[in-house]
Order: C-alpha cells, then structure tokens, then sequence
C-alpha cells in the first residue's frame, strides 16, 4: 500500500506523530512517503509552492493583514487553508493510494490541492488542533463557532469578525464536498471536537487514534546515572518542563515558573531542567535553572527526562500531550493541567496527576505531598509500564493500517 503523508513542518507535535507513523509504515513494509514545506527532514520531499519574489510577499501581506486584523486579546492564532498560487499533488501522489492530511496550515491551498486528487483517492486527515475543524483558529478556547459555520469569529475586531473565518470557513467546506475523508482524532477529546465541527457533520468515518511511541527511542535510565551525566547533585529534586517554543503562549512556562518556586519553597533544594528553542526565565524564583536548549535527540532527551523527578505540563490547552507519554517512557510522572486530551496522556492518581487549570498552587501542593510521602518511584514505574503496554508505534500503526484498508475498500 502507498501513502503519502503532508505536514507543513519538520518538527512539532504533528511531526513527530507523522515520522513515527512514516518508521512504522515502512518498517511494515509499506511504500510511505513524505512531504513538508519547513525545516529539514531526510528522505522526504520538501515542497515550496512560492515560486517567485510576487509570490512570497502576496503571501507575507495576506497574513500580516489577518494579524492587524484580530483582537489584541485574541486567544488564538489564525492562519487559512490558503495560498497566492496553486498548491497541487504531484503527478505520483495523485496515484496513491492513501492521501494522509497531518497540519497542513499555512502551506496547502486546499481547493487547489484537492480538485486535482482523483475522488475515488480517500483523504485521511489527522486532526492534531483546530485548525482545520473551523475557520482558522488553531487553539480551542471553548468557542462553539464552529458549530455555526464561524458566521461571527471572536478572534476577529468587527467588521472582520464577519468575514475571515466565514469566508475560509465557505472554502473548505466547497473543497471537502464530494470527498472521500476519513477523520483521525489523536484524543478522545479532539474526536469530539471533530464531531460537533461543522465542517465534518456529514463525515460517518470519524474514529481515536493515539499518538505513540518508538520506544525503542525512549528509555529509561538509572536516575542518579543520568543526573552524574548532567552534572546534577544527588540530593536535588529536579522538575523538567520543555516545548518546542518555550515562549509559545499557550504552553505556559510563566505558570511552570509559579509551580516551580512553590515546590521550591516547600521542599528546597530544587532545579528545574528546561528544554525547547527560546528561554524566558523568572529570576525571582527559589529554584536553580537549567536551561538546555532544543534536544539533539532522542537519547539526550531519554536521558533528560530520566533524571527529572516530575515533569510539568502547564498549558491552556492539548488535544493530547505526546511530552507527557515521552517523560513517562522514561519511568518519570507527570502533572498537568486537565485540559484537553491529556486525560489519554497520563493516569491521574496512578502516573502522575491532573489537576483543574490554572490552580499551580494545588499542583505544587500535590507535587510535595507525593514527593514527601515518597510515592514518585513506584508512579514513575507505573508510568514506564502503562506507556510501553499502550503506546507502541506498532499499534499506532496497525490501527491506521486498519483504517486505510477500510478506506479503500480492503485493498
């Protein structure tokens, strides 16, 4: 079987979900392709469709008048499924046998892509944000537009709120009509979501599909091993925190930063081990930073993860949280906030903990009495355990091997 799979970017969530379902797919001996806009990814083909100077500014302006024209309190990014020019296939692709859609924003022209997709070709689409379940929004913010056809954006200052997400919405759906589409939720609770959009009211083919793991890329290593190599004292107790962007809003690394020095204040003797690109550092806290800038690979980020005692998810929102079940490979428990689909991502009580956004007084508290009681070890194996039986690429792979078969009628 032959699938393509599109992703605008080399890294990221969406990515790495991408390249472990590419591994697992090849490795199973099937012909599985990628293609890309951003970075740099071997054997793949990366795909810029801006052609000419004319080009790469119309596309420049168009985005920086969507900017200019949201709320400065606006809660979400925005970016369509559009493009100064034609984004189409190339002429293999159009002979494939699975289209698989990953996070395609900012980089495919939907209409121009699709129209020259044979119809009988099905589309599976991963839906790893909002992003192409409304008219541009990437994060959820609790917003039921989608559910309206977006008619009135809150992203959007009026008059504009009237007409981005309406008209972006318009287009997408004119694009989807007549499809093929088999829609992947990466939690429970993007697949409800998917289900309440607009967009895929009409799609029966809607199904859960969790990200997973390599593990063999993630392992555990003997925690007081991994801080001598990091050049960490015994007797610290270590919080990890780490996104790809570190400034990046809605990962909440100011209420890390909260949590970090209340734990710091109780039990004392604390570092904080920070990975991801960037590095906004609260200088007043009572913890000794550490930051290590984006990690080179897996091995180093095995080792990282493996020397931290808890590893720390503030963010607004996930659809699912793949750092949570990486840290857990590692034999390390997590806390985060209960947004979004981390309920998949970590066993609270049992692998860490979830508790209600926002409140970093209560998962400090929570942290100390568990480190105080000394329960972390026999979570931290509890978690390497669950993340091994349950998140395998191979399953994650045998699942979407099972959903293409479906889509083309068992070929």
């Amino acid at each position: 079987m032959k699938i393509v799979h599109y992703n605008t970017h080399s890294d990221g969530g969406s990515a790495v979900l991408m390249l472990r379902l590419h591994s697992a797919l090849r490795e199973l001996g099937h012909e599985s392709c990628v293609r890309y806009r951003k970075g740099i990814l071997p054997d793949a083909e990366r795909r810029e469709f801006c052609r000419s100077w004319l080009d790469r500014q119309r596309e420049r302006l168009h985005r920086r008048f969507e900017t200019w024209a949201m709320r400065a309190d606006a809660q979400s990014f925005y970016g369509g499924y559009w493009a100064p020019h034609q984004t189409p296939p190339t002429v293999d692709d159009n002979a494939t046998d699975i289209v698989h859609l990953h996070w395609v924003s900012q980089w495919l022209d939907l209409p121009s892509f699709l129209t020259v997709i044979p119809s009988y070709v099905p589309i599976v689409w991963t839906i790893h944000d909002m992003s192409p379940l409304a008219g541009g929004c990437f994060t959820y913010f609790g917003c039921d537009e989608m559910e309206k056809r977006c008619e009135i954006c809150p992203i959007f200052r009026a008059p504009f709120n009237r007409w981005f997400a309406a008209s972006e919405w318009k287009r997408r759906a004119h694009s989807l009509a007549g499809r093929k589409i088999f829609v992947v939720g990466n939690s429970a609770f993007t697949t409800g979501l998917i289900r309440k959009s607009a967009l895929f009211r009409n799609v029966n083919n809607i199904t859960t599909i969790l990200p997973s793991l390599k593990l063999g890329e993630f392992f555990r290593h003997d925690k007081h091993e991994a801080r001598r190599q990091l050049g960490i004292a015994p007797d610290r107790f270590v919080l990890g925190f780490g996104a790809a962007a570190l400034a990046d809003v809605n990962k909440g690394i100011n209420r890390f930063w909260e949590v970090a020095d209340k734990v710091g204040r109780k039990l004392g003797a604390v570092d904080a081990l920070v990975f991801g690109d960037g590095f906004l550092a609260d200088k007043g806290i009572s913890v000794n930073v550490r930051s290590l800038g984006r990690m080179k690979s897996r091995a180093q980020q095995s080792l990282v993860y493996s020397a931290m005692d808890v590893f720390i998810i503030t963010s607004r929102m996930e659809t699912f949280g793949q750092v949570a079940t990486e840290a857990q490979a590692c034999g390390t428990p997590v806390w985060a906030f209960d947004v979004g689909g981390l309920r998949d991502a970590v066993q609270a009580g049992m692998t860490g903990n979830l508790v209600p956004f926002g409140d970093t007084e209560r998962m400090a508290e929570d942290i100390c009495m568990q480190a105080l009681a000394g329960n972390l070890p026999v979570m931290g194996d509890r978690a390497a355990t669950w993340v091994s039986t349950n998140f395998s690429a191979e399953k994650m792979a045998a699942q979407y091997i099972e959903l293409y078969r479906t889509a083309t009628n068992g070929k």
